[in-house]
């Protein structure tokens, strides 16, 4: 027994729709993943301490490494500020006089890590092997984390969700954070 003929085109909708949504979504992440450089860009997570860190102070310098006091408790800081995520690109550069105020008038926080670092985010935050934080004066007021590499920092520094892990680690050690 012969089925009769249709003329009619079956089509199935919904896995039609689905298609081109997984398609769309797989562009959109797949753009994202290539231009941050990250397959990971979405997550937030860091999991590297720093090995040096140097707190200045109004032109004081105090330079920790690992087993020294507050040291720790200082690096596991920078880490839970950094794991907590990126709220959004800043848009700022670190200029070599804002640096250098940053040094001298203020109270920052850089740190050094023994590898390169990525800190996951939607936009790209290069390779870093150091990071700032300005604590107070120009800039902390927005949670900037300047990344950088090879003693300079790069343009476009994520602000990040919180730095006050840093700065409660920093109080407890007894300095400025206002």
């Amino acid at each position: 027994m012969k089925s009769p003929r249709t003329d009619k085109l079956r089509t199935n909708i919904l896995g039609m729709v689905l298609a081109v949504l997984g398609f769309a979504l797989a562009a959109v992440y797949a753009s994202i993943a290539i231009s941050t450089q990250d397959v990971l860009w979405f997550a937030k997570r860091f999991d590297v301490l720093p090995t040096r860190i140097i707190v200045y102070q109004e032109g004081q310098r105090t330079e920790l490494s690992a087993g020294q006091p507050g040291f720790a408790e200082l690096g596991e800081a920078i880490r839970a500020s950094i794991a907590q995520g990126v709220a959004h690109p800043s848009g700022l550069g670190l200029s070599e006089a804002s640096r250098q105020d940053a040094y001298q008038l203020y109270t920052t926080v850089e740190a050094f890590f023994d590898r390169q670092v990525k800190v996951h985010a939607y936009f790209n935050t290069g390779p870093a092997t150091q990071a700032l934080f300005p604590i107070t004066g120009r800039h902390s007021d927005r949670n900037v984390a300047f990344l950088g590499a090879d003693g300079a920092y790069f343009a476009g520094a994520p602000v990040l969700k919180t730095i006050q892990p840093i700065r409660d680690a920093l109080k407890a050690l007894g300095f400025k954070t206002e």
